[in-house]
């Protein structure tokens, strides 16, 4: 299959090189000069990009060959059937927008980690161009030096959220036709942007661990150091806001310490806790070296900030997540809402909204945590698992 990948960081190239060995036809296209730049002409150099497996037995340093590696969309795009979207999600409005007069023909495009990145997509793509996006990366990654990209985990299960939720059936079957991992979609994309990891551990990690990253001088592992007891308190209450956020647009709550098990861990019997341990000792990255990371960049302003504006829209009280954001924001000393993704800026209609989650929801107002609901789509609010056992609780 001819796949292009948008984006030539850690996530990029490892898609880039597992689809390339799998032996599909891969393009990448470089939209900016922000970073990885010279990673990018060392690709170009290469023709292809080095990958060193460590997830399996042989992990040996080998070359795969790319289709093509360039910054030019009508170059990367000219052959491409689906497209992968793996920048960072700050900037999904204006990558939509630069790459949409060429992908018009595509049959479908995964936007990863999608924070409802997809509605920029969405609103671009005729309407037969299945539009999808992901919660998190299926790869843990790392570009170890420039050229070579250092595969270091594999989650187990994915699940993403098509836009609107009725394509959810034939887009889990393109993307699980690529990476099986992708066994399952979750109700509609405000759950999946609301399940996305990284706008809990990394927010809560970074944001309380800001005096030890500062201290550490680049010695500092965030899921060996940064979750104790007391964080998981925080964790716990955090999760609480999500989840009401989560079934008041009609889908299913689940805890971030679940979820993490439902991603990394072959058996489900296992202690959640356990999990999380496991993969912070053998598959977590070092880092963040600074505060000024996109584990707060990023992961605050289109996470915490959409789960803020969220709420905010059916009177839902969060005032850890505001906690967060407000504390968060005076650590960089800048307003860390004012270029956030929230539904106003998105201009994001209640009819709209509607349309993409597939669900028809009647939740204003709050009467003890109650609302109703009813599926006006045939994808919204229905669990749909390819080669996984779907366990209530894990997945939605």
């Amino acid at each position: 299959m001819n796949i292009t990948i948008v984006g030539s960081g850690n996530s990029g190239c490892a898609h880039a090189f597992c689809l390339a060995k799998a032996g599909h036809r891969v393009s990448i296209l470089k939209t900016s000069h922000a970073m990885h730049d010279e990673n990018f002409e060392m690709l170009k150099r290469q023709n292809g990009i080095y990958g060193i497996d460590n997830t399996q037995p042989d992990c040996n340093k080998i070359l795969v060959s790319l289709d093509c590696i360039t910054r030019d969309p009508e170059e990367a795009f000219k052959n491409a059937e689906i497209v992968f979207v793996l920048t960072q999600s700050l900037q999904h409005k204006k990558v939509a927008e630069y790459i949409a007069p060429y992908i018009q023909g595509i049959k479908a495009i995964c936007i990863v980690p999608g924070n409802m990145g997809s509605v920029y997509f969405r609103r671009l793509l005729p309407l037969d161009v299945i539009v999808a996006e992901g919660e998190s990366t299926v790869i843990d990654a790392r570009i170890s030096e420039p050229g070579t990209v250092n595969i270091l985990f594999r989650n187990v299960r994915n699940l993403i959220a098509c836009n609107p939720a009725s394509d959810n059936e034939k887009g889990l079957r393109i993307f699980n036709s690529l990476f099986p991992t992708y066994c399952g979609c979750r109700s509609n994309i405000v759950e999946s942007a609301m399940h996305n990891p990284n706008l809990v551990v990394h927010t809560i990690g970074t944001i309380m661990s800001a005096s030890r990253i500062e201290y550490s001088g680049g010695e500092f592992w965030l899921y060996r150091e940064g979750f104790s007891p007391s964080i998981w308190n925080l964790i716990r209450d955090l999760d609480k806001e999500k989840n009401r956020v989560i079934e008041t647009y009609g889908g299913v709550a689940c805890d971030y310490i679940e979820c993490c098990k439902f991603r990394n861990e072959e058996d489900l019997g296992k202690e959640a806790k356990e999990v999380f341990d496991e993969y912070s000792a053998n598959g977590s990255p070092k880092g963040p070296a600074t505060i000024h990371n996109r584990y707060i960049t990023e992961d605050v302003p289109n996470g915490l900030c959409l789960l803020e504006s969220l709420a905010y829209q059916k009177n839902i009280p969060t005032p850890v997540t505001t906690s967060l954001i407000n504390i968060a924001s005076s650590l960089l000393r800048t307003d860390l809402r004012a270029e956030a993704r929230t539904l106003s800026s998105m201009n994001m209609t209640d009819d709209e909204l509607k349309q993409m989650i597939g669900t028809v929801y009647c939740a204003d107002k709050f009467n003890n945590g109650s609302y109703m609901r009813s599926d006006s789509h045939g994808g919204g609010g229905n669990m749909l698992i390819i080669n996984a056992i779907y366990i209530s609780g894990y997945a939605a």
